[in-house]
């Protein structure tokens, strides 16, 4: 990998550990990401925040939710 500053390595890192996401498609996002503006980057990254917190599994049927028994 390129030689990046230390916080973009950091960054690429973690989007690379997403399924599906190789070297070349996390540099792409990251640098997509740094040129977000500041609000935009927050938001993505309490959108991820948010649904990580809210969201699980349904203990009936095994459906994503926010409440549980989901309303399957």
């Amino acid at each position: 990998m390129k030689q990046y500053p230390r916080p973009l390595n950091k960054l690429i890192n973690e989007l690379s550990k997403l399924p599906g996401i190789g070297g070349k498609t996390a540099q792409r996002l990251a640098f997509h990401i740094l040129s977000l503006t500041d609000q935009e980057a927050e938001s993505l990254a309490a959108s991820i925040v948010g649904a990580k917190k809210a969201l699980h599994y349904c203990s009936v049927c095994g459906n994503l939710t926010d409440q549980d028994p989901c309303l399957i």
